[in-house]
């Protein structure tokens, strides 16, 4: 492809990035309460007044309004200019690593549907299962690629992976998230890890294949120790209070996306 051509393609995308990123704010605000996503309109969350177009550009309409609703003057949440702008940051290192190709689009799509999770688990301490089911969605579009395309699968890092390390993955997350739930129930008798926590690792097993998944498991277990040891040493933190560790996921699921079959490629080329 054409130098200009293919800048002009990543533009566009990045562009995309932005709508998208509007987009999963009316995702965030409304699936966990059950509001329809298209109907009523975009509108202030304060005083319910709609927002014109030229109020909606992402990014843009925030930093022009001083962060404040152009009715009743009353401050927009932050949240709304950071998920824009870390979901167009987001798909921009996809397209740095992973260039155009069918594994920019999923892993980009994964992306913002990781996001979501993030913001949607922290504040209602939910999972909704259409997330985990397009990331499901994401999966089978990587499996059945690599099927006919085995010669270009996980074409970043030093191994190709099998469509059937994608099944593997996808199953054996699952299981074992199945089996450290039911482990903890029957010890501490009381759960431990919620439904859309192993869902969600399923799906992302889909994705990423076994071992991606499996430096996911283990990341993600890293993160959330570091999130509570700080918590600890600021002695915030509550032994019996329940924690979302969707976020810890999805941010390692990110990470593994990105580098995770070069990281495990590098440890394989050690023995």
């Amino acid at each position: 492809m054409d130098g200009t051509v293919e800048l002009l393609c990543k533009i566009f995308l990045g562009l995309i990035g932005l709508c998208v990123g509007s987009f999963l704010n009316v995702l965030i605000y409304r699936l966990p309460l059950g509001i329809n996503l298209a109907s009523p309109p975009s509108h202030c969350p304060q005083c319910n007044a709609k927002i014109k177009w030229y109020d909606n550009i992402p990014l843009l309409s925030y930093l022009i309004l001083g962060g404040k609703c152009r009715n009743c003057k009353k401050k927009i949440p932050f949240r709304y200019f950071a998920v824009e702008l870390g979901n167009v940051l987001l798909w921009i290192a996809v397209l740095i690593l992973f260039d155009l190709s069918v594994y920019a689009v999923v892993y980009a799509l994964l992306a913002s549907a990781l996001l979501a999770i993030v913001f949607i688990d922290a504040e209602h301490g939910i999972i909704p299962d259409s997330l985990n089911l397009f990331i499901a969605g994401l999966g089978v579009v990587v499996t059945v690629y690599s099927i006919f395309y085995p010669e270009i699968a996980g074409m970043v890092g030093t191994y190709a992976v099998a469509w059937w390390e994608y099944l593997v993955g996808g199953a054996g997350a699952m299981l074992l998230y199945l089996a450290v739930y039911g482990l903890y129930k029957l010890i501490r008798k009381r759960e431990g890890l919620g439904g859309g926590d192993i869902k969600l690792m399923g799906a992302l097993g889909l994705v990423l294949g076994y071992r991606s998944v499996l430096l996911c498991i283990g990341l993600s277990a890293v993160l959330a120790c570091i999130y509570l040891a700080v918590l600890a040493a600021k002695r915030k933190l509550k032994a019996e209070k329940p924690f979302a560790f969707g976020p810890f996921i999805a941010a390692a699921a990110y990470l593994c996306a990105l580098f995770g079959n070069c990281l495990i490629g590098l440890y394989l080329g050690l023995f």
